[in-house]
């Protein structure tokens, strides 16, 4: 192949660049070097060489498409199979650049994509660890004294950029084991059946190692907040000298404000609406922001820049609305695919997760807030999917012929919403599969009072349609 996108991991007081590269893949034409050392283009016997400024790679902010044509400029006339080889220190030199390591990985692939051979070189002396893992996730081979190795961690910019985690996860294996090369999933295959339900609360699940078996949380969300610690202790909300009510909503809504944060002055104002005084307001909310950080166990875990304010779980922590949305996803997946009985083992093991509604422990005071209407169209969004769960396990099992079973679980959702449509909708026709006509009629009774109870329209339903078309037998 005369594309390449490789990484070499420097050993000490070997050349940067391995020389193994007289013919095959490897074999090049000239060597272009990126680099601020002579040293370094002299060892690899470079043809030219271009410095980090020329190449962009510590403007900030760092901008791909720049880089990207500065580096097709330095290897233009140099022949097909030029050698770019990029000295990794430029990102050690300032901490803008070393942050910008994960995006260099996938701007290699889209460099190697129209047939630039670029080798990026990792001094292993000098670059964290943070770094290196970049480069085991970022490129797509390792160049060594004995030639190129594919990389089983790689993952192409489609499937960086649009793929879901389970999506990712399929493309390694199949890199792995190539007898599951039938399990590989295109980027969107899994489908966004349930897109939504997770708020972003968390930092996204990353393919990388986690560090250690450290702290981290489990956060329940549904029902009452429970945070439980790493050695399944439940963090106790009550502390001398603060005030667990506001502790607890202060904590929820850092939460749903994930890696954005919140002003100072909103919180205060959250906390304390009715306040005029906004010096004794925040003087409050440092301390309550103190009471916090006393409960969490550390104060890293409110990070404090400037005037904002930021919760930073420990790394790997749990959180029940992403499973929840995890198994409805994959349950309308798995639907689609005539695997029911998968299916609503996922929909079981959502309706285990959904204990209650969102927060439903936190004062109404914070939660029908005047300053933002942070936590009711959440609550809203996750019931709805708690009935659709439901709705959706009755149907599952209606088509299977348990009916009784089935309508325990319009049951469920009625009494989690007394007007919800589909739950009506859905025993209106397990009645009707049964052929209970004074069943489906008492049914649609039961659901025009629950819209009469909450001032809806009665005259004329959504559900009259359906209704009066399984009456008629249609």
């Amino acid at each position: 192949m005369n594309t390449i996108n490789a990484a070499v991991i420097a050993m000490p007081g070997n050349d940067p660049l391995p020389r193994c590269m007289p013919g095959g893949d490897m074999a090049h034409d000239r060597v272009v070097a990126v680099t601020d050392s002579a040293d370094f283009a002299r060892r690899l016997q470079a043809d030219r060489s271009i410095s980090f400024s020329t190449a962009h790679l510590q403007t900030s902010p760092f901008d791909a498409q720049t880089i990207a044509q500065a580096l097709r400029t330095a290897v233009a006339g140099a022949g097909a199979k030029a050698l770019l080889a990029v000295d990794m220190r430029w990102g050690i030199e300032t901490a803008a650049a070393s942050a910008n390591f994960e995006i260099w990985g996938a701007l290699c692939a889209d460099l190697a994509a129209t047939e630039l051979r670029i080798v990026s070189v990792y001094d292993w002396q000098m670059l964290t660890g943070d770094q290196l893992l970049a480069a085991l996730r970022g490129h797509q081979q390792f160049l060594a004294p004995d030639g190129l190795h594919d990389n089983p961690f790689w993952l192409p910019n489609a499937y960086l950029a649009t793929a879901s985690l389970r999506e990712q996860v399929s493309f390694l294996l199949g890199r792995v084991v190539p007898s599951w090369q039938p399990m590989v999933l295109d980027p969107g295959a899994d489908g966004q059946a349930a897109m939504g339900a997770d708020p972003g609360w968390l930092p996204v699940a990353e393919l990388r190692p986690m560090r250690g078996l450290g702290q981290r949380w489990k956060i329940r969300c549904f029902g009452r907040l429970r945070v439980y610690t790493s050695d399944s202790q439940q963090i106790d909300w009550q502390i001398s000298g603060g005030a667990p009510r506001k502790i607890k909503a202060l904590f929820a809504y850092l939460l749903t404000r994930g890696e954005a944060g919140a002003a100072a002055d909103r919180l205060a104002e959250f906390l304390w609406p009715d306040g005029s005084d906004e010096d004794a307001k925040r003087a409050r909310l440092h301390h309550t922001v103190a009471m916090l950080r006393k409960v969490l166990g550390h104060k890293d875990f409110i990070e404090r820049r400037g005037d904002w304010y930021h919760l930073r779980p420990p790394p790997g922590s749990w959180i029940d609305i992403h499973t929840f949305e995890q198994f409805c996803r994959r349950a309308k997946a798995l639907e689609r695919e005539s695997q029911f009985d998968q299916a609503y083992a996922m929909l079981q093991a959502a309706e285990r997760l959904y204990t209650g509604d969102l927060f439903e422990d936190l004062s109404q005071e914070y939660v029908e807030s005047e300053v933002e209407d942070w936590c009711l169209p959440q609550r809203a969004w996750l019931r709805d999917m708690a009935l659709k769960v439901h709705r959706d396990m009755a149907m599952l099992l209606r088509r299977r012929g348990k009916l009784r079973d089935a309508i325990k679980h319009c049951q469920r959702a009625l009494d989690i919403d007394p007007t919800c449509e589909i739950a009506h909708e859905e025993a209106m026709r397990i009645f009707h599969a049964q052929g209970r006509q004074d069943a489906m009629a008492r049914q649609y009774r039961q659901y025009v009072d629950a819209l009469a109870d909450i001032g809806g329209d009665t005259t004329y339903p959504p559900l009259q349609s359906i209704f009066q078309g399984l009456i008629s037998g249609h």
